[in-house]
């Protein structure tokens, strides 16, 4: 936790920040159940998501998991190949999502990809704008 030196100060965000968990329990809670061993279960209103939405879903349920250390030595970060074998997405629409529709939201780091914590709101905020990403119509 920074010290504050001055009113700037509240204006800068710490990269390892924790996450609030609370709010990330609300955005998934609808879409994901997790078994011990670190399994992701879909839940039935996953499935009636957009592609986009899916892959965000995705990538907090993984931080959930990194979290609660459900698996041993988990990254939460994954590259884009994964997530397409994971959710069964064509790695050209994935690409598109993660840079086109999770712009702003989703953060490549060596080839793989996640959430940082402190975009929580704002992957809440996405969500519930209709699934309406950049006001255009997405699968």
């Amino acid at each position: 936790m920074m010290t504050e030196k001055d009113a700037l100060d509240k204006l800068i965000v710490d990269e390892n920040e924790n996450p609030n968990i609370e709010l990330l329990a609300e955005i998934v809670s609808k879409y994901l159940r997790f078994i011990k061993s670190g399994e992701i279960i879909f839940e039935k209103e996953f499935y009636k998501l957009k592609d986009w939405q899916k892959i965000l879903i995705y990538f907090l349920g993984r931080k959930v998991i990194f979290i609660k250390e459900l698996q041993k030595d988990f990254d939460e970060k994954i590259n884009q190949k994964e997530v397409e074998e994971i959710l069964g997405i064509k790695g050209s629409s994935v690409r598109k999502y993660i840079s086109v529709d999770l712009k702003g939201l989703v953060k490549q780091e060596n080839k793989k990809y996640f959430v940082p914590n402190y975009n929580l709101y704002k992957c809440k905020e996405k969500l519930e704008l209709n699934g309406k990403p950049n006001n255009r119509k997405s699968k």
